[in-house]
């Protein structure tokens, strides 16, 4: 095996753990629900689950010692973790646990009964899945007790000129707040029972993959897309699109409705974001028309000189059946992200069913994992104005083809 160094192993560890999950969800879809795979995909997926238990190895004798003591800990989770789901898979018995801020009163049955936390929900929030990285201003915060009531202003002090003795009109300052509407989300992951059996698999590693995958990839869509949810609604679907034409003067007009946003006092730097096909685009389109230089609207990892996001979801409505689809348009989304509050409230649950014929006869143990979200727009309410005024949308448009009398 060629030397690599930590950021590599890594790298390609997510890529197998990628690549897994792939196999297993074509086979799901080609097989009726059932993971079988052909003995060539069964050689592949073996390989891969060899591959990875090298590269932890490896791993290992790269570590620090705080570091080791990490993957020490991992693999006895991961242990205890194999051991549970053999049992739920061997004997038809079912599981339930928090995965983090245990609650008091365990039964058995439970995973904390044992002292397991199979998954933190640190480990289920960070996530580098390509496509779907959020704006670096946008944090989850976790753990959130309750519905939070978070308060703004309404209004400003405004000075005015006055005579040496004129009595000085009195102002007050107004306070609001508005108040987190938490919303339950739920997902279950299946996991083969090839892969629960097989002892050089990083179990704990691959389901902690695909949960903090599908979680991001639900993030993204209901951050991004301006489709119409009812609940953990996208700013960008509360706003009426703008209208640019991609012609040359794309980056000017750009920056204009940027500029925009200051002039109603959102002066911090605001992320944009786009599909690919967009970002290349403007990186062929030069920054300034006519000019003879090299600058284009994307150039080193910027756009009109502002830091953007590349997502497909900007592009995503609903369709007539309310499914998120990608639009036949393409958009640009503008967000001054700290004026967005993405919360994660209460605890984690997560679930194991071995119990269901359908789940055991095609070969699964089905984890299902349990929480409350809120996600809150904040500058409607700023300076009285009852409108979004953070978020903006584009709708991109070709130029009218020029005719020739």
């Amino acid at each position: 095996m060629a030397k690599m160094t930590k950021a590599q192993i890594r790298e390609r560890q997510e890529a197998i753990m990628n690549q897994l999950d792939e196999m297993e969800q074509k086979s799901r879809e080609t097989n009726g629900g059932e993971i079988k795979f052909t003995e060539d995909e069964a050689a592949k997926y073996d390989a891969l689950v060899r591959e990875s238990a090298g590269l932890s190895a490896r791993a290992k004798e790269l570590a620090s010692d705080a570091e080791m003591a990490q993957i020490r800990s991992n693999e006895e989770k991961g242990a205890k973790l194999r051991e549970m789901l053999q049992n739920c898979k061997n004997k038809r018995e079912n599981a339930t646990t928090i995965l983090a801020n245990a609650a008091a009163g365990n039964v058995n049955g439970n995973l904390d009964a044992g002292g397991l936390i199979p998954v933190t929900i640190e480990e289920i929030i960070d996530t580098k899945v390509p496509g779907i990285e959020l704006p670096a201003d946008l944090k989850m915060v976790t753990g959130v007790t309750g519905t939070e009531i978070i308060p703004y202003s309404t209004n400003d002090v405004k000075f005015t000129v006055n005579g040496e003795v004129q009595k000085v009109s009195e102002q007050g300052l107004d306070f609001a707040n508005i108040q987190a509407q938490p919303q339950r989300v739920a997902a279950s992951v299946a996991v083969s029972h090839r892969a629960i059996d097989n002892a050089a698999f990083d179990i704990l590693g691959f389901i902690t993959f695909k949960l903090r995958k599908g979680l991001a990839m639900f993030t993204a869509l209901h951050v991004y897309s301006h489709c119409n949810f009812d609940v953990l609604k996208s700013p960008f679907a509360s706003v009426t699109p703008e209208t640019l034409t991609l012609d040359e003067n794309i980056g000017k007009n750009l920056a204009k409705k940027i500029a925009e946003m200051y002039d109603l006092g959102f002066e911090g730097i605001p992320y944009l974001t786009m599909d690919k096909v967009t970002e290349v685009e403007l990186a062929y389109t030069k920054a300034i028309p006519g000019t003879a230089g090299d600058r284009t609207v994307v150039e080193d990892g910027k756009c009109c000189g502002y830091p953007y996001t590349i997502s497909p979801y900007v592009d995503y409505v609903l369709n007539s059946a309310s499914v998120p689809v990608k639009d036949s348009d393409r958009y640009i989304a503008i967000g001054h992200y700290g004026y967005l509050a993405l919360q994660q409230h209460g605890e984690f649950r997560f679930n194991v069913d071995a119990v269901s014929s359908a789940n055991f006869d095609r070969g699964t143990v089905v984890l299902g994992i349990s929480t409350d979200l809120s996600l809150t727009e904040l500058s409607s309410k700023v300076n009285g104005k009852n409108q979004i005024q953070a978020f903006k949308l584009i709708k991109l448009v070709e130029p009218e083809a020029s005719t020739t009398v």
